[in-house]
């Protein structure tokens, strides 16, 4: 995403607490900040993807933080995929200090953001929205603006919710299919073009799951964290979520298990491990 920008022509100005994260985008043409709060006093514009609501809330409030090097007028573009209601919590603190706030995580992966193709769904005030939208549509193809601040967060746990149920059942079904004696090429392939078909048939199991790669580049506890905002959000609301729950669980399990650091598309393991099969395209002559 830091690469889409700079092609755009925008000067970028970064911090990351991880050295090495901060020489790549030095290496892009990136201007190294050595805290958030740096990087706000030099950039009008910031924008912030970290891995969870409490660290977006160090970032921005903490010390150091960007609220603290932040001028009257100025925007937070918050990407990450944060619990909604710590994000009124960002933005109510940042309103009281003049600043404002959209909320614009987003969909796509690593192979999206490299193409500039991502899906991002934006939530804040409509003038704020198209104040930053040359921004949002140098890094994404599709814009949708939900509402107000929070919605996009809303939008991004709904999103994910269904991704993570659709990763486990295809694991379920062709785990099955293969227990049964069918080619797992094949089962795909046939799913693909019925009404079994998703974003994991379309996706993730030919690139990395049937190759045995699964380095799809977003995390079991990453993915564990986002199912945990879809359903925190559905207690709070009274709304039944007993897929939601059920998978959830199975990426807890995963966790638990040491799997945080693999890549989720690795959750099909844990599938194949009860199944006692393994889900691999046949080896070419």
């Amino acid at each position: 995403m830091s690469r889409r920008l700079l092609q755009a022509g925008y000067d970028l100005v970064a911090f990351d607490v991880d050295q090495q994260a901060l020489e790549r985008a030095q290496d892009l043409g990136a201007q190294a900040a050595g805290s958030p709060q740096e990087v706000a006093r030099q950039c009008r514009t910031v924008i912030t993807i970290v891995p969870n609501s409490n660290i977006v809330e160090q970032v921005v409030l903490g010390a150091e933080g960007l609220l603290q090097g932040a001028q009257e007028g100025d925007v937070l573009m918050e990407m990450t995929t944060a619990y909604p209601m710590s994000t009124l919590k960002v933005a109510e603190r940042l309103r009281q200090r003049g600043v404002n706030m959209i909320d614009a995580p987003v969909s796509g992966g690593v192979v999206g953001a490299e193409a500039g193709t991502l899906s991002i769904m934006v939530g804040g005030e409509a003038q704020l929205v198209e104040r930053v939208r040359p921004l949002l549509e140098a890094m994404g193809k599709n814009i949708f603006h939900m509402g107000p601040v929070g919605a996009g967060h809303a939008m991004k746990a709904v999103n994910n919710v269904l991704s993570a149920c659709s990763m486990a059942a295809t694991s379920e079904a062709v785990a099955l299919a293969v227990k049964v004696g069918l080619d797992a090429k094949k089962v795909v392939d046939v799913l693909q073009v019925s009404t079994g078909r998703s974003y994991a048939t379309e996706w993730k199991f030919p690139r990395f799951v049937l190759p045995r790669r699964f380095d799809d580049g977003f995390t079991i506890e990453l993915f564990n964290k986002d199912l945990d905002i879809c359903t925190r959000m559905a207690r709070e609301l009274g709304v039944p979520m007993f897929m939601a729950h059920t998978v959830q669980q199975l990426f807890s399990f995963a966790q638990a298990k040491g799997m945080g650091p693999e890549g989720h598309t690795a959750i099909a393991k844990l599938i194949e491990e009860w199944a006692g099969v393994t889900i691999a395209a046949p080896e070419q002559p």
